[in-house]
């Protein structure tokens, strides 16, 4: 995991500054670097002070989550599409949630669940899908942050791509995203735009899992 707190990038993914900006870089980047300026942040508790981001609900039990079990006990799973919709229970959702280069199947796996593919096993009811784990999250509302507890593979390799309601868009590689191996990793960013919707492109996720274990928004 990378030391550093939270990176500014450009949407070329060039690095700007490291930590938190200087006062005269704050006074500096609304009039300056406003288009496709993201601040990214590896730490939860810096992220939710700085945007206030919430948390959406999930399900409080994966297996009761949905009538089909195809990945057996201690989970429950929908077709791929039409997806997840969050927050959990909600009879307004603000976001959508789909695996659309998966098998089939979507599903929520919570503790006691274990097929030998998953590092670490999930510790709630956690996002994962059948075949290979890339994930696009909607936000019905449009939103300034977004936050993702993500579970990592051996690889943890991670390509963010921010779609903004300009319908432009900017890719957060990597390298700035710094998510570790095997690990409930964090990762937050925050946009001087609107974020209308955001493609997580992981590697290896059709043999060894990963997967969303939350997510926090802010408006």
């Amino acid at each position: 995991m990378n030391a550093w707190k939270s990176m500014w990038i450009l949407g070329c993914g060039v690095l700007v500054s490291c930590g938190a900006p200087m006062p005269d870089e704050e006074a500096a980047t609304p009039g300056t670097q406003q288009q496709g300026l993201a601040q990214v942040f590896t730490q939860q508790a810096d992220f939710t002070a700085a945007t206030g981001a919430t948390p959406l609900a999930f399900p409080a039990v994966a297996f009761d989550a949905y009538p089909d079990h195809p990945s057996g006990a201690a989970s429950s799973c929908v077709r791929t599409l039409p997806g997840v919709d969050l927050p959990w229970g909600s009879s307004t959702p603000t976001v959508n949630v789909l695996a659309p280069r998966a098998k089939d199947w979507l599903c929520f796996m919570g503790p006691g669940w274990d097929h030998g593919n998953t590092n670490p096993l999930p510790v709630k009811p956690t996002l994962l899908a059948v075949g290979e784990d890339d994930f696009e999250i909607a936000f019905l509302r449009p939103v300034s942050a977004v936050g993702l507890e993500l579970l990592t593979n051996r690889l943890a390799q991670h390509k963010v791509t921010l779609t903004f309601t300009d319908a432009s868009q900017e890719v957060l590689d990597d390298a700035v995203l710094a998510t570790g191996a095997n690990a409930f990793a964090f990762v937050g960013i925050q946009s001087t735009k609107r974020i209308r919707s955001l493609f997580i492109d992981s590697s290896g996720g059709g043999t060894e899992n990963e997967g969303i274990a939350a997510i926090w928004t802010a408006p």
